[in-house]
Formats: C-alpha cells, structure tokens, sequence
C-alpha cells in the first residue's frame, strides 16, 4: 500500500487547479441550476466537491478512505465552504431517493475484483437518486487506452521520479499497473493498482441492468461526440 501523502505531494496542485475546469464542463453539460443536490461519489479528497460547493451547489461527498476524507474536511475549510463529506464504502450506500445528481469523477469504477461488488455499487446509485435524477460517470476510454498502450514509462513530477508499469490482463479485460516512486535521496516506494477496463457496451449494460436509462454517452466532459479516439468516456444515464 502506498503512502498517501506521496499522491498528495504529486498530484494535489495539478488535479485541483484540474478539477476546476472539469466542474465548469459537468455544471455545463448537465445545465445544473443551483436548486440540485449532489453527491460526489467515491470523492477522494474532494477537489470536485469543494469546487461544487463554491458554485453554491449542495453537496456530499463520500469515500471509503478514512485519511482522504480527513483531508477532503481539511481543504474544505481551508476555502470556507460547507460540503459534508462521509466515510462510506460504495457497495453500501445507505441513501435513498437523496440526490438530483450523482457524480463518478477520475475513473473511480472497475477497481472491485468482482463484477458483482461493481453492480452493488451502481445499485446504490438507484436507490439514492430521486426520481429522474441523473447519474454521470467520468471512466476511461478503453479503446484508446489499448491501442496506446505502453509496457512501461517514467515520468517526472518535481523532485520525484515515477516508473509506470502496465499489464492489459485480456482474459479478465483488466488493466494492471505498478507505480514505482525513487525519492531525490534513492529511496523507493511502490503501490499497485488494477481496474476493469468495461467497453461502452458493457457499461451500457450495467447501468440498464441496475435500472438506469441511458441518456447520452459522450467523449469527454465537454460533451464531445464520442469515438475510439477520445480522452475519455463519459455516459450519463436518468433513473427511470
């Protein structure tokens, strides 16, 4: 298991200053009028939450991780805005008929072992939006992603290196990757994550078995056509 304070140091400034251009595309493409109630779900540190919130929005955010809500709490009050963020497992969400819309931002589906803890979480989804209430989901372009792929690569992001090792696993159509970090003074830390890289397809039939209608389905948050080309896969469904 990584440190998290490592992501933090890593990624924090760039996804913030990120999120604040990826809410103005969600508030856009969804025509969100201040009256909705939102749940940011599988929050992290609630970068999209607090941005949200200083639209004026009601939001909550949940996340099973107890140390990325502390800090989601922290920068929340750090920028004086009110968002209620919750420790909570998304197989096991507990809302009913709550939210007008739900949010799944930054590929944060896939990563059970099994599909069925990934249908649990969508049925959850169901049962917490009100009636026609919307849900979007923010997921990678699986297409793309594997006619791009690369074994291995090394980035760098301030004083820190980070080697990037991919595996396409095509008999449980996942994709696994290790990070490896080497600090200014040699040290190495290292974590490993793997998703289910879902087709449009499969998603579709997800989302419909858990009862959700199928809306849209675009190639970004920009609410561009989507294509095996684009950045991302962003589906928007309606409870029905």
């Amino acid at each position: 298991m990584y440190n998290r304070d490592v992501y933090f140091h890593l990624y924090e400034e760039s996804d913030s200053t990120l999120a604040q251009k990826e809410v103005a595309d969600v508030v856009n493409l969804l025509s969100l009028q201040p009256s909705v109630r939102i749940l940011d779900l599988c929050c992290g540190y609630g970068r999209h939450s607090i941005e949200l919130a200083k639209r004026g929005f009601e939001v909550v955010g949940v996340d099973i991780s107890q140390k990325q809500i502390q800090h989601a709490k922290e920068k929340a009050k750090d920028h004086r805005v009110n968002v209620t963020f919750q420790v909570k497992d998304a197989r096991k969400l507990s809302f009913t008929n709550d939210f007008d819309i739900i949010l799944n931002m930054f590929l944060s589906f896939g990563y059970f072992e099994d599909e069925k803890e990934d249908k649990n979480m969508l049925q959850g989804v169901y049962q917490s939006l009100k009636p026609n209430g919307r849900f979007l989901m923010d997921f990678w372009n699986r297409e793309k992603e594997i006619r791009e792929f690369r074994p291995s690569y090394v980035e760098h992001q301030k004083d820190l290196s980070i080697r990037k090792e991919w595996k396409f696993d095509a008999r449980k159509g996942r994709i696994n990757w290790k990070n490896i970090v080497t600090f200014a003074d040699g040290r190495e830390e290292s974590w490993n994550h793997s998703i289910r890289a879902y087709t449009v397809v499969e998603l579709t039939h997800l989302l419909e078995e858990a009862g959700l209608r199928i809306k849209n389905v675009y190639g970004s948050l920009k609410g561009e056509p989507y294509s095996i080309d684009s950045p991302s896969v962003v589906v928007i469904a309606e409870k029905s």
